[in-house]
């Protein structure tokens, strides 16, 4: 029982750290829940890792998990793993139930594809550009080309090499 508890606190720090959960939020949230839960845990969050301690039954004896995610800012997905915890800490599933939720929004597909919102890159920088600095037409296609280049290089090539991740960021 207290090992389904565990991994559903590692599941849950590991998709808060994949949809961009804000920093300041995550250590108090997977504080509550390891209250709500009867687990005494420790949390330490640094960028894109979270240090996760359980402390023995005993008293002597500590487990230290290392939980790493790329984050990235994706709303609809941090709002229903907010659902699941609140499922789980209130009662309404237990903790194997929010496991296999969680699972499954962290193998979850995009919703719009890669060229879609490289399309939407494309129009938002177009209209920014016109709307904000008073570009002219030329200064449109260019500013949205560059837009769509920059966010088709972030879904692309910063997946594949971690050093273009890094400067990307």
């Amino acid at each position: 029982m207290s090992l389904k508890r565990e991994k559903f606190l590692l599941k849950l720090a590991k998709a808060l750290l994949t949809f961009g959960a804000p920093s300041h939020r995550i250590e108090s949230q997977l504080q509550s829940a390891s209250h709500v839960l009867r687990i005494d845990a420790r949390f330490v969050h640094f960028p894109n890792m979270i240090m996760v301690t359980f402390q023995g039954q005993l008293g002597n004896t500590n487990e230290i998990h290392f939980v790493r995610a790329s984050g990235r800012v994706a709303l609809t997905s941090l709002h229903r793993v907010h659902q699941v915890y609140r499922d789980v800490l209130h009662d309404r599933c237990n903790t194997e139930d929010g496991i296999k939720r969680l699972e499954g929004i962290l193998r979850a597909r995009p919703m719009y594809s890669t060229y879609l919102r490289c399309l939407l890159a494309f129009i938002c920088a177009s209209i920014i550009c016109v709307l904000a600095f008073g570009g002219s037409l030329l200064d449109m296609f260019l500013a949205g080309t560059a837009a769509s280049v920059l966010q088709l290089l972030g879904l692309r090539a910063a997946k594949k090499s971690s050093v273009y991740a890094n400067v990307y960021e």
